[in-house]
């Protein structure tokens, strides 16, 4: 299991909040010392019934004003020590981070993932690696070797730095309680925090309207912090969501799904109720949008000179009527309990939708496989992407020795409506980033103590999308496999990012975007090498990938209806473990 090391709280802004509380006490001790004036001066010059009476209610007025001031330096106090404990504890978790860096770990923003478990190579397909010597392997060993103290000693380091935090949490949530108490027991406690907040002192004042803001929005405050903490990506949302109680999740589920659905990092079980609420919402959406657009089109009258009204109304009827079927399929397979809803937006793509469905839980799985659909990927056609990507699932489970697999069809991404538009590598590019931190997500909300083996696998401009978030922001995947692409906005596959020996092309010699998509610039007409649209050919043998075996007499979309090809895949996603029947009918 990766370590977090996201800390929760800004020090700086708490010290800020600590030299309000001072200056309230300070006021608050002003007040209760003219209150002693007052009845000095009344003590002296009056007698009888009503003085002893208002002597008592001052005496008492200006007890509570000293004791109030005092709850307010100890507060402050408290919110200072607070402070300083956080500061070191993030310094702890820097030092963590710097020891996994200098052991050579990966460490992908707040977390820091252990060596990765020694796995063979997959079995029957070509390698692009030779042997090890002697040497090598023993220098491999040596490397593994200070991997696992650099993980024991950040893994110490974390551990102690949680004990920290949970330790300052509970000395200034104890301290609080404590100022809470005394001030319930104190006579007219309200009037002298008013007083102490008189609108003559600024700092008083807005500490007395920031209080009342605070209070007037209790409701969302769990929401604020979980949507600072998504700014800082996935790891820090999932160390958020693990700080909240039970009955935070279940509000934030119960009142904002979109948030909770949307966020990577949260895990698995929580993203699917969030977006099975959204999903019944946003049928229920469509179908009334349906009904509104058939009506229109019912009470356009023919010689009305309304026909391209009609045209353009029957379009979108059959745009919405698409989606609404694309819609119905998926909520009748995601109700399945082996399937989950990570995204849904039937908005999204110009009303084409957009989803994103996992068939088993990633979270526990020990191998992950995303697919990233292409062109024309939409609610419309997602199901025959989850349909392909099941089948690699039940090939890699069949040769992963008894490893628990996931599979991941990824079309959260608004991908070209068409060929023409497939041209344009915009829609990659501003798909990247995302799909960086839906795999970033993975890795922060997995459960098991190994980390998975992740493999992406981009089909088509899918391929594109999947190179373009590789090149430019990560795809914290263990294996990327590319098929039938167009380019994958880099030439050569150092350029991933991705570990030597673990990136995969196979393009069939039938598959049309052989001869579709050439390279727009004249000058590599003029080079050795196969240049796509989006750059080198990743199936080509310059490209630097390692072969992945495909039916030669095939076509596009056909790479998971034949053995070669899927049992290529599948063994890379079952971590290079292959069974002695797998290889003898998947292309030796």
């Amino acid at each position: 299991m990766a370590l977090n090391t996201w800390v929760a709280g800004d020090p700086a802004a708490m010290r800020g909040y600590a030299e309000q509380v001072h200056l309230l006490g300070t006021n608050t001790e002003r007040v209760a010392t003219g209150q002693h004036q007052v009845r000095t001066a009344a003590a002296a010059a009056w007698e009888g019934q009503a003085s002893e009476a208002f002597q008592r209610w001052a005496t008492e007025q200006a007890g509570g004003g000293d004791t109030l001031a005092e709850l307010f330096v100890a507060t402050a106090r408290a919110v200072e020590a607070w402070s300083d404990e956080i500061d070191t504890v993030r310094a702890r978790m820097e030092q963590a981070k710097q020891v996994a860096a200098e052991g050579r770990l990966m460490v992908l923003g707040d977390l820091i993932h252990p060596p990765a478990a020694a796995r063979p190579e997959p079995t029957g397909m070509p390698s692009a690696e030779l042997p090890r010597t002697a040497a090598e392997a023993e220098a491999a060993r040596a490397r593994r070797a200070a991997q696992e103290s650099a993980f024991a000693e950040a893994r110490a380091t974390v551990e102690q730095a949680r004990g920290l935090e949970r330790a300052a949490h509970e000395k200034l949530v104890h301290a609080l309680n404590e100022a809470k108490d005394a001030l319930q027991g104190l006579p007219q406690g309200a009037e002298w925090a008013q007083a102490g907040a008189h609108p003559t002192n600024p700092a008083g004042a807005a500490l007395a309207h920031a209080a009342t803001a605070v209070e007037g929005r209790a409701a969302d405050a769990t929401r604020g912090m979980f949507e600072q903490a998504m700014t800082q990506g996935p790891a820090a949302v999932h160390g958020c969501w693990s700080s909240l109680s039970t009955a935070q999740r279940a509000d934030l589920i119960d009142r904002f799904p979109q948030l909770v659905g949307s966020a990577d990092g949260v895990p698995t079980t929580a993203r699917d109720q969030a977006n099975m609420a959204l999903l019944a919402g946003q049928r229920r959406e469509l179908e009334a949008k349906q009904r509104s657009v058939r009506n229109h089109i019912a009470g356009i009258r023919p010689g009305e000179g309304m026909a391209a009204e009609k045209q353009r109304l029957e379009s979108q009827a059959a745009e919405i009527e698409q989606a609404l079927s694309g819609l119905r399929e998926l909520e009748e397979k995601v109700r399945h309990p082996d399937y989950y809803l990570l995204g849904i937006d039937s908005t999204a793509s110009g009303g084409r939708g957009q989803a994103i469905i996992a068939n088993g839980n990633p979270d526990t799985a020990q191998n992950v496989v995303t697919t990233v659909p292409g062109t024309y990927s939409d609610l419309g056609d997602v199901m025959d992407y989850v349909d392909r990507g099941d089948e690699v699932m039940r090939r890699a489970q069949d040769l992963g020795a008894n490893e628990s697999v996931a599979s991941i069809t990824y079309a959260g991404y608004e991908s070209p409506p068409s060929l023409a538009d497939a041209a344009d590598g915009e829609y990659a590019e501003d798909g990247s980033l995302g799909l960086s931190r839906f795999q970033e997500g993975l890795r922060a909300s997995h459960q098991l103590e190994q980390p998975s083996n992740n493999t992406i696998i981009g089909h088509s401009y899918g391929s594109t999308q999947v190179g373009y978030a590789a090149r430019d922001h990560g795809v914290h995947a263990d294996n990327i496999i590319f098929i039938g692409s167009p380019g994958v906005g880099v030439d050569h596959a150092s350029e991933l990012g991705a570990a030597p020996g673990h990136v995969w092309s196979g393009t069939s010699s039938l598959d049309i975007i052989e001869y579709a998509t050439p390279s727009p610039n004249p000058l590599d007409y003029h080079d050795p090498f196969d240049d796509h649209w989006f750059g080198r050919d990743p199936s080509d043998p310059s490209f630097g990938a390692r072969e992945l075996p495909v039916r030669d007499q095939s076509y596009h979309s056909d790479y998971w209806k034949y053995d070669e090809s899927l049992d290529g895949m599948a063994r890379v996603v079952a971590g290079g473990v292959g069974s002695s029947a797998a290889n003898e009918q998947g292309g030796d």
